[in-house]
């Protein structure tokens, strides 16, 4: 009896290979539907809106909006550092505001630029940047990609939904700061994603051709459209080496301890930072027209 059963598990091995790995197939496609084949494609182009025209008061309007650097960068109060550094290197008065939404990537945080559209349920409006950009800033602060980088998203994503978002603020004659991709420790995320997922996140890395552990390609792609569409001189690129020299291995105390995101000491130098390179910018270009 136990050899015929043998016999016959050896026979039909194939189908029950299949059988057996059916589930953790179904599983897979399922995840990848919900998570990433609905959402691989760069975002359609939204019709713009009227906002208000710019102050006549001579305030300096600073908005920052993103993920969750963003939104962290709301809950800490570092609105405040911001306006506290700047205002120790201009005369004129400074105002910061800030909102982001954790856990999106680039395509979201552009669509929640068009709340009115895009919004499909009313808490969400909490996290959306367009009562931001009604307020028609000088500059606004894009805190975009690492998402982007999590979910194994091409760069093509990355920087197509990217240009997508300085289109819009470029439009409204807002200055876009754009803040190159930061070093945060992906390898920690990752190996803390159940098996399956890093499984999944393997193959997803082969299929986009990135490396799920390194934001240097994203970097590069950045640097080599802004050059190719011709908006270097049209937006102000703080590289991350302007204020964060060595990434999260030389400077681990100003994250927290996910170091994914930074603590209140990371936001001091990031936005020490900020304010230095915005107001120089300012003032460079207020010399030019005047």
């Amino acid at each position: 009896m136990i050899d015929r059963i043998i016999i016959w598990i050896y026979d039909h091995r194939r189908r029950l290979f299949l059988f057996l790995c059916s589930p953790l197939l179904f599983i897979t496609w399922q995840w990848l539907s919900d998570n990433y084949l609905s959402s691989l494609k760069i975002g359609e182009e939204q019709p713009v809106y009227d906002i208000p025209l710019k102050h006549k008061d001579d305030t300096l309007r600073v908005a920052v909006i993103g993920d969750s650097w963003a939104e962290y960068h709301t809950t800490l109060e570092c609105d405040t550092i911001f306006c506290r550094v700047a205002k120790g290197l201009t005369s004129i008065p400074v105002k910061c505001f800030s909102t982001g939404h954790s856990g999106k990537m680039s395509k979201e945080i552009y669509n929640e630029m068009f709340a009115n559209r895009t919004v499909e349920h009313e808490w969400e409006r909490q996290y959306c940047s367009q009562p931001l950009i009604e307020q028609h800033p000088d500059y606004c602060v894009v805190m975009v990609g690492i998402n982007d980088m999590r979910m194994c998203r091409s760069v093509d994503f990355y920087v197509g939904n990217y240009l997508l978002i300085l289109r819009f603020l470029l439009h409204h004659d807002i200055r876009p700061v754009v803040m190159e991709m930061p070093d945060v420790d992906f390898r920690l995320a990752f190996d803390n994603r159940k098996f399956y997922e890093q499984w999944v996140f393997r193959l997803l890395s082969l299929w986009t051709k990135v490396d799920y552990n390194s934001a240097q390609v994203y970097r590069d792609a950045m640097r080599k459209i802004l050059q190719q569409e011709g908006l270097k001189d049209k937006v102000l690129f703080i590289p991350e080496s302007k204020w964060n020299p060595g990434g999260v291995d030389a400077n681990p105390d100003i994250y927290l301890d996910d170091r994914f995101h930074l603590n209140m000491e990371g936001y001091h130098v990031l936005d020490t930072c900020m304010a230095k390179e915005i107001i120089n910018d300012y003032k460079k270009r207020k010399r030019i027209i005047n």
